[in-house]
């Protein structure tokens, strides 16, 4: 019952901003569905890599919750550019050398 309420207010997230979410410092991100559901689901504080589809690059996003006066429930989040794949690019580099 609570996973088919979850999965509902997922499938309303989706249609409605349709894959779209929106950083701290006001860019915009898409990124694929499942990819959305899986940053969807993340919990507070916690942070998850995935593809971003409108910038072409692997991107680090950290879901920030936090609660307002009226005692409503915000959903923040914090994007940044990941340097795993520069990582791997300087260790393939190093290994070929």
């Amino acid at each position: 019952m609570i996973t088919t309420i979850i999965n509902t207010l997922f499938s309303i997230s989706l249609f409605v901003t349709g894959g779209n979410i929106v950083s701290t410092n006001l860019k915009l991100h898409h990124y694929s569905d499942d990819d959305y559901k899986d940053i969807f689901h993340l919990r507070n504080n916690a942070s998850i890599s995935k593809n971003c589809t409108r910038h072409s690059e692997v991107e680090d996003v950290k879901k920030i919750i936090s609660y307002g006066p009226n005692g409503l429930q915000n959903s923040l989040y914090k994007v940044t550019k990941s340097d795993a794949l520069e990582e791997m690019k300087k260790k393939k580099k190093t290994k070929t050398s």
